[in-house]
């Protein structure tokens, strides 16, 4: 009985000091630039692309277009979403703001009515206002409809 006490002793230990040394740290890049007209954007060109003007930068709300390219099928989906990731912590946040630059600014995960949307063929662009809370590498996550259409990895600045 001694005997496999000390087995089952043994194993666990043996579990607990290999698994805390195989976890490993991901170096996630930042979306490339590219040109799209008189545009240039971060993303993924004929995907998803983000017009930022004057970066992304904590704590400050500033208005971005997003750009999509797909189907007229995957371009028609709602609603509108973006998970923001903190790619340091793995923690999801709000980004987008409803209301920005009144009284009454209000995060929310997405927007149902896509209002101001612009659709030119394959092509949809979406205005939205976004604030991040702190600076650091941040995956957003862009969901039309309920399918995630793609991600863009940006770099805040304080």
């Amino acid at each position: 009985m001694k005997r496999i006490q000390l087995l089952l002793i043994l194993l666990l230990f043996t579990s607990l000091s290999f698994g805390c040394t195989s976890v490993k740290k991901v170096d996630v890049q930042v979306s490339p630039l590219f040109k799209s007209g008189n545009y240039q954007l971060q993303g993924i060109e004929g995907t998803i692309g983000i017009l930022a003007p004057g970066g992304f930068i904590a704590n400050k709300p500033n208005k971005y277009m997003w750009h999509f390219w797909g189907t007229k099928e995957e371009l028609a989906q709602t609603p509108f979403k973006v998970e923001a990731v903190d790619l340091k912590t793995g923690k999801k946040q709000q980004v987008l703001l409803e209301n920005m630059g009144t009284g009454n600014k209000k995060y929310v995960w997405g927007f149902d009515n896509l209002g101001g949307t612009n659709k030119q063929g394959d092509a949809l662009q979406i205005p939205s206002g976004m604030e991040f809370s702190h600076a650091g590498k941040w995956s957003l996550n862009a969901y039309l409809g309920e399918k995630l259409f793609g991600s863009v990895v940006v770099d805040v600045s304080e």
